[in-house]
């Protein structure tokens, strides 16, 4: 493709508005081309995920204006990205990505001692997986799943598959040799296999990591592997591939991605009853509600949002409730006033349980991957739609 990039595909709204797929061989753009000026306007896809958003111009007669939805552009967007995928060599991209991700999503963090596992950082407790050789002999042991599973997901995973029974077992190749992963993506594929896709493909195609601006990741991973070209002056120098660094989870670039995809995955079956709303006064309108104060925290910038928060628990006995009024410190371009997250009081201890080895409950990191989880499902679940129709999902 040419410096200047060119149009991929296209498709007219009505005889006003066109929506188009721009590259130059990097991450893709949407054109917005305004069809009564003959102009036109490159922007992310991630524009589209706030579907409530207004488009607004000028009609063909004097002061008219005319107004989209962004929501009413999903079968045009879905459509210019099937061409789009049809025409390119996305595919060739996507599929080795996801076969990346799906390595990094599953590493297993190795423990050799109980102390390991009592001690885990919270980087590793983000792990789905550990293997464990806690046992006395650190060359053999466990693979054990760092997520609550069902009775069919158990039955995928027998201690006797799941065996390590040498150092060299103990990597994520010896986790997919053991056949749980793919056992797993066959029995509850909406769990194990389409977040897994749909993340891969907004990965590639500009969307947001989750709300974050993944940009500067996304045109990384379009060109990672890319051969330079040969110096002219020497013709006969070997071509070399650029260095590709093996994708894991904690890769900055991924913008907490991967944190919030396992963090989904771990609370798959609770996530649905944690509730977030938003008030002006979020102290004032749970006391009211019945809530009482326990305890404050104080979350860094990036931990819940895009500014730090003051973090106020609370608790309602009567109702079986527990409560998070989090305050932000600064002005958030996510939400106005307080946001509270709501969660029945044993979900909240069973979610702490689930994200320890055995060791104390860690209220502050559960709190922050149930959010995650949610924050995750709302995303996953706004970008479906758009890629469904070349991603492989498998749904019912």
């Amino acid at each position: 493709m040419d410096e200047q990039g060119k149009i991929i595909s296209t498709c007219n709204v009505d005889e006003n508005l066109a929506l188009q797929i721009w590259t130059r061989g990097k991450t893709p753009r949407l054109s917005v081309m305004n069809r009564i000026k003959n102009t036109r306007k490159l922007i992310h896809l991630s524009w589209v995920e706030k579907r409530e958003r207004t488009l607004s111009m000028n009609g063909r007669t004097p002061g008219e204006n005319i107004s989209y939805v962004v929501k009413d552009f999903e079968p045009v967007i879905a459509k210019i990205l099937s061409d789009y995928v049809a025409k390119t060599n996305f595919k060739l991209k996507y599929f080795k990505l996801v076969v990346d991700f799906e390595k990094a999503m599953n590493h297993p963090e190795p423990a050799s001692s109980k102390a390991d596992l009592s001690m885990m950082t919270e980087e590793k407790r983000s792990a789905l997986w550990v293997a464990d050789c806690s046992g006395g002999d650190r060359n053999t042991g466990i693979f054990r799943p760092f997520f609550p599973v069902s009775e069919v997901e158990a039955s995928a995973m027998p201690d006797e598959k799941m065996r390590i029974t040498s150092t060299a077992m103990r990597t994520t190749e010896g986790l997919f040799k053991t056949g749980a992963i793919e056992a797993l993506k066959r029995i509850n594929p909406e769990r194990w296999l389409n977040p897994l896709r749909v993340t891969t493909a907004a990965m590639l195609l500009g969307f947001s990591y989750c709300g974050a601006d993944g940009s500067k990741m996304a045109d990384f991973l379009w060109t990672a592997d890319e051969k330079p070209k040969n110096p002219v002056h020497n013709p006969l120098s070997p071509v070399m591939k650029t260095p590709v660094k093996k994708l894991t989870l904690h890769d900055a670039g991924l913008m907490r991605l991967g944190h919030k995809l396992t963090a989904y995955l771990r609370h798959f079956y609770i996530v649905d009853k944690v509730k977030v709303e938003y008030g002006y006064d979020s102290e004032k309108e749970l006391q009211e509600a019945g809530y009482s104060r326990s305890r404050r925290f104080d979350f860094n910038t990036g931990t819940l949002g895009d500014v730090p928060y003051r973090v106020t628990f609370y608790e309602n006995e009567d109702e079986g409730m527990t409560a998070f009024g989090c305050n932000p410190r600064m002005q958030t371009a996510r939400h106005t006033g307080d946001m509270v997250i709501l969660i029945p009081t044993e979900t909240f201890r069973m979610a702490a349980k689930n994200d320890t080895m055995g060791n104390t409950d860690d209220d502050f990191f559960t709190l922050t991957r149930l959010l995650w989880a949610k924050q995750f499902k709302f995303w996953y679940m706004n970008i479906k739609p758009y890629v469904r129709n070349f991603t492989g999902l498998i749904e019912a």
